[in-house]
């Protein structure tokens, strides 16, 4: 007899609630090989749910090789499950606190076709002249390897201010803070402007990582629905005024995971409610350099007239991710509390690599860098939308990135990312189930696909899959008109 219960509150969705405690009790011995499960009906009617939520848990169990079911005779529970355990798994749970491990998991596995993440292609890194300039450091390396800045490297700093002028953002040197990456950023920043209990307006979807943060240092996430043009600014004055959130966390440029730019007229009517209810504005324009169409709209901090507005950005997608150098834009009355925060949190970079990433900035190597690699990255989100429109059935919903390396799937609801999840892994082909980037259970039937990682065929042949697993889910549903609208 099954001993099941769900949670309407939590954040798995019921499917997988089910899932689970059925895994468990296989793995606890209550539920022995060759044992039938209740029918779907049955089940459904006993837990108050609906039968498509008992169909989509049977099929992830079905999947992962925890049940067999034969058409007449019902679901029964695998004869192989002796070899099977609980012990985690990749893509056994998908919460933000899990996802990211997935994700460099699956970036491990040889012979994976991965769209998990949104990262550059290492194989286009510039390996060779940036450790030039490595090799060229070597008289300076004893100095450089030794304790640094807590700022960061001055000529680090220096290449950096360069750069934000020639995106009309104004900033000295001075006003510049190296942290290990935009996490750090995003952390220092909260925290710095937050206290634990203040809600943080983020978009929904947003970056997964971001939820962590605020998690991690007690702070409420409050969700904004993001559409194609940016955030929804009836619902964000609506928010703004029944919660009164502290700040805004945003990525306004080729959006992640959407893939969304926010317009100019929303930024500039964002920047006038923050003016208004004394909101900040967290602006992170990690993915700002890697447009395929020119350069993006004016970011927030360029049109900040008041110091309201923490920018940060990183080298990790416009170059490589393991140099793990990003930097934050300091406002006058929040420099002293970052640079406390930084002290606590991490007393200096890496000289070394600072310094080389400076001359490899300072000398033309990211442009250079950039010229090459953009046409390449826009092949590849061409190559991905093309195999969408061909592939995918016309339930099937996408955004159309103009940069980044995101592109958000919307799904039927029969056609559960956890299941396809689970499917595609057995077929060699990953990505990101939609519900680690949302706050509440509206999100399991999107998912995002990253295109920078694949070249073109690669791209083709996974969403080939893709978009057979969910047609294959598609016929075996009772139904096929309960969809979720795009995002």
């Amino acid at each position: 007899m099954l001993d099941l219960t769900v949670n309407r509150n939590s954040k798995p969705p019921l499917y997988r609630q089910i899932a689970e405690q059925i895994k468990t009790q296989i793995s606890n011995g209550r539920l022995p090989a060759n044992s039938r499960l209740p029918t779907v009906r049955g089940l459904a009617r006993s837990l108050g749910v609906t039968r498509l939520t008992v169909q989509n848990a049977y099929a992830e169990l079905q999947a992962d090789g925890w049940v067999e079911a034969t058409v007449g005779r019902g679901t029964f529970v695998s004869t192989a499950v002796q070899q099977m355990s609980l012990q985690p798994t990749v893509g056994q749970f998908l919460t933000p606190d899990s996802a990211i491990n997935d994700m460099l998991a699956i970036n491990q596995v040889i012979g994976v076709r991965s769209m998990a993440m949104a990262h550059a292609d290492p194989s286009l890194f510039p390996t060779d002249a940036f450790w030039q300039q490595m090799e060229r450091l070597r008289p300076e390396a004893n100095a450089l390897l030794s304790y640094g800045p807590i700022q960061g490297d001055a000529a680090l700093r220096v290449a950096i201010a360069a750069l934000l002028h020639e995106d009309g953002i104004a900033a000295a040197p001075d006003d510049i803070l190296i942290t290990s990456g935009a996490m750090q950023s995003i952390s220092l920043a909260a925290q710095a402007v937050c206290q634990p209990g203040d809600w943080v307006l983020v978009e929904q979807p947003t970056f997964l990582g971001v939820l962590n943060v605020l998690k991690a240092q007690g702070l409420r996430p409050l969700h904004l629905p993001i559409q194609p043009d940016g955030p929804d600014l009836a619902q964000m004055e609506q928010l703004i005024q029944t919660h009164r959130p502290r700040c805004f966390y945003t990525v306004p440029n080729f959006h992640n995971p959407t893939g969304h730019t926010t317009s100019p007229a929303k930024r500039q009517a964002i920047l006038q409610l923050a003016q208004q209810h004394n909101l900040l504005i967290i602006e992170d324009d990690i993915y700002g350099k890697l447009g395929f169409a020119g350069p993006p709209p004016p970011s927030y901090r360029q049109q900040d007239a008041d110091d309201r507005v923490l920018y940060l950005s990183s080298f990790s997608k416009m170059l490589m991710p393991g140099l793990r150098v990003g930097y934050l834009l300091m406002p006058p009355a929040w420099r002293d509390q970052l640079l406390t925060l930084r002290r606590a949190t991490d007393l200096c970079g890496t000289g070394l690599l600072q310094r080389a990433l400076a001359n490899f900035v300072q000398e033309g190597g990211l442009k250079r860098h950039l010229r090459r690699v953009l046409p390449i990255y826009a092949e590849r989100r061409d190559a991905l939308l093309n195999s969408l429109r061909r592939w995918m059935p016309t339930a099937v919903r996408w955004s159309e990135p103009q940069g980044g390396f995101s592109c958000w799937v919307s799904l039927p609801r029969c056609a559960p990312p956890g299941v396809l999840y689970h499917q595609a892994l057995q077929h060699g082909f990953a990505f990101t189930p939609g519900e680690a980037y949302l706050l509440d259970d509206d999100g399991p039937e999107y998912l995002r696909l990253c295109f920078g990682n694949l070249g073109s065929e690669g791209i083709e042949a996974g969403v080939k899959l893709l978009g057979t697993l969910i047609q294959q889910q598609l016929t075996s549903a009772p139904t096929h008109s309960d969809w979720l609208p795009y995002v």
